[in-house]
This record gives C-alpha cells, sequence and structure tokens, in this order.
C-alpha cells in the first residue's frame, strides 16, 4: 500500500513538473504601443515583438521561470490559437462576459480609459455620449469600443486601424475618434497630429487570456508575481517608458 502510494505521489509531481515547466506560446496582433514590431510589419516572433504590454508579459514570465515564445499575427488567428491550443494564451484583451468561460485570466496586466478625442486646435465639447449624435466619430472596426457605442446607439464611421483614424481627423473627414487613452495620442503623436480628450466614458483593464488547460498552479502563480509588479511600480515604469 505505501509502494503504491509513494508511486502515485511521484507520479503526481511528475505530471505537475511537466505542466510547470511547458513551453507556452503567448500570440498578440500588431497593435502600437501595446504591442508592436519594429518594422511595423503584421508577423513577427520572440526578440522582434515589442510594446509595453509585451514588456510586462515577458518581464512577468521571466519572473516566474516559465518557458515562453511570442508571435505576432492578426488578431482572429491569435485569439482562435489562444482558444483551441493548449499551452497558449493571447494578450491584451478584454475581459468580457462572453469570453469568460473560454480562457483563464491573468491580469489585469493594465488599465485604460475609453475617450472622445478631437484635434487639438478646435473648440469640440462633449459632456455625454449623446453629444456625439452631433458629430461625424471615426473608431477601429474590431475593438470593444466600437461596440459598446454602437450598443449605446452612437453612429459609428469605423475603420480598419486607428492610423486611417488619425489621418481622416487630420483631412476632416471625421470629427470626433474614439480610442483607447493608451493607443491614441501615441498614434497621433507618430503622425504629427496632435489631439486632445474631450471626453471619458469608461475604464478597462485588459489581460492574459490562456488556454482553458492551463494549470491553475501557473495561473496563480502569474497573477501574484503579476500584482507584485504592480505594488513594486514595475508596469507603470514599462508604461511610462512609451511616453504616452
Amino acid at each position: 500500500m505505501r509502494v503504491k502510494q509513494f508511486l502515485s505521489l511521484g507520479c503526481g509531481l511528475l505530471l505537475s513538473g511537466i505542466t510547470l515547466a511547458a513551453d507556452f506560446k503567448l500570440y498578440t496582433e500588431n497593435f502600437p504601443p501595446l504591442n508592436m514590431t519594429s518594422n511595423g510589419s503584421a508577423y513577427a516572433r520572440n526578440d522582434r515583438v515589442s510594446g509595453f504590454a509585451t514588456d510586462i508579459v515577458r518581464e512577468l514570465f521571466s519572473k516566474t521561470d516559465l518557458s515562453v515564445s511570442y508571435i505576432l499575427k492578426d488578431w482572429d488567428s491569435a485569439y482562435g490559437d489562444a482558444q483551441s491550443t493548449s499551452e497558449t494564451g493571447v494578450y491584451s484583451t478584454f475581459r468580457t462576459p462572453e469570453r469568460e468561460d473560454k480562457f483563464k485570466w491573468v491580469g489585469p496586466l493594465y488599465n485604460e480609459d475609453w475617450v472622445i478625442l478631437a484635434r487639438a486646435d478646435t473648440d469640440v465639447k462633449v459632456d455625454t455620449l449623446k453629444g456625439l449624435h452631433n458629430y461625424k466619430v471615426g473608431s477601429h472596426e474590431s475593438d470593444v469600443v466600437t461596440d459598446f457605442l454602437v450598443e449605446q446607439g452612437i453612429s459609428i464611421k469605423p475603420a480598419k486601424n486607428d492610423a486611417v483614424n488619425v489621418i481622416r481627423l487630420k483631412t476632416g473627414d471625421i470629427q470626433l475618434w474614439a480610442a483607447s487613452s493608451l493607443t491614441a495620442p501615441y498614434i497621433a503623436a507618430n503622425f504629427k497630429v496632435p489631439v486632445k480628450t474631450v471626453h471619458t466614458f469608461n475604464s478597462s483593464g485588459l489581460w492574459l487570456a490562456m488556454n482553458k488547460e492551463t494549470d491553475s498552479e501557473v495561473i496563480e502563480q502569474l497573477n501574484r508575481t503579476l500584482q507584485e509588479m504592480h505594488k513594486s511600480g514595475t508596469v507603470q515604469k514599462m508604461i511610462d517608458s512609451y511616453n504616452i
């Protein structure tokens, strides 16, 4: 009996060790300055993947001694692979009720505000979301910010990416731009288009979503380490380094 118990315990520890030592693959998309590549390409691996969200996740896994590789590609493919393949994850993503049971969650990695921006040289004022009905509003077509505004009955002119929205804002094709407080100013600055926030209407955390088969011990370890990084100021320093 004791021999069987010993063998059972040994096998359990061995299996646990295999899980904890797994080689994880983390997927993301090109969405500066959260996740991006040095040359702006739509695909990259490992050291060629950068951005402050990647910096946070890379530091997180480094501190927990977990082996990991990074792959940047289109969002639909990244999200689908993380949902269907073991030992994978995807970042940065909103933790919505629809997604809750599809993943195990680490985070929030950081928080952002949902904002309405205008060109800095305009006198546009928006006090409530109802005020958006008086303007042409642009937003990213594959974004929860857009989904939220549409649900509120706001008419949106969607764009494939927010670089398009910056150009449309500059040319007057749109008067307002709904976006993230962390991404929009960075993108606008790269295009040398001064913008200002005229209304903040929500805030949300962004998370690392891990495949549901991921060992719960790994998830707990990552979350504990992430909280320590937040408390020490490490996360905020990484975000600040991008001059947002």
